[in-house]
């Protein structure tokens, strides 16, 4: 082996080293975010994301941009730290992608686990969740960040009930967010952008669309055909 080609052969292995280094760096983040989560821990949360002013939290309910925007969603979710509250949420089959310049990533996780929320009347309440988190990473000072986080929820609930339609089975959970007879949603729950009114969750049969092509064929997948079976979802 010639001397320029030995180069272009280090400098590929090279290369893929540090692509795969920034996908374990990348899994870390996310595993300590979902460890952090557990019980709230606001501000080794915050301090996981990137201080920018595009920092994103898209949930179903709206969008919270900015450093302003996390504190303001995460720091009034169990405000007391009560140890009561639990918010286990197992992020599961990740795919991790790295960008060509190495500056940014994706990732995309199932999301599973049990929730305990005090209601301040002595009660708790427990249920199951269900969802995907499609995210975005940054690399910056060499450090990855949390950038931007969008989370589906695929169903929700109650231990003893389960998630399938009350006609078909047993009867329902209590109120999602926009149902009949929610309480109404608190000042610091107004975020940055209204929800996009998507049907996220089961039976309505939406996929979160993919960051990724399909690993083996290299073909863009069809959860954009099958979207269009949802009813009232606008194009993405």
């Amino acid at each position: 082996m010639d001397t320029e080609s030995l180069e272009v052969k280090v400098e590929a292995m090279d290369k893929e080293l540090t692509r795969l280094r920034d996908i374990d760096a990348i899994r870390r983040v996310e595993h300590a975010y979902n460890y952090y989560l557990v019980m709230w821990m606001h501000d080794e949360i915050i301090d996981l994301f990137a201080d920018r002013d595009d920092t994103t939290l898209e949930w179903p309910e709206g969008t919270f941009f900015g450093k302003d925007g996390l504190s303001r969603f995460y720091r009034n979710i169990n405000p007391n730290k009560d140890p009561e509250f639990l918010h286990q949420m197992m992020h599961l089959s990740d795919i991790i992608d790295i960008a060509e310049d190495g500056k940014t990533g994706k990732g995309r996780w199932w999301g599973f686990g049990a929730i305990a929320v005090p209601q301040g009347n002595g009660g708790i309440v427990q249920a199951m969740v269900c969802g995907v988190y499609e995210n975005d990473f940054i690399k910056e000072d060499d450090i990855w960040r949390l950038w931007k986080i969008k989370w589906v929820p695929v169903y929700y609930f109650l231990p003893a009930v389960g998630w399938v339609k009350e006609e078909q089975l047993v009867g329902p959970g209590p109120p999602l967010p926009g149902e009949e007879g929610e309480a109404s949603i608190p000042d610091w729950w107004q975020s940055d952008l209204p929800t996009k009114n998507i049907p996220y969750s089961y039976p309505s049969g939406y996929i979160l669309p993919f960051h990724f092509k399909h690993p083996v064929t290299g073909n863009k997948t069809t959860e954009g055909e099958l979207n269009k079976r949802v009813k009232n979802i606008k194009n993405e």
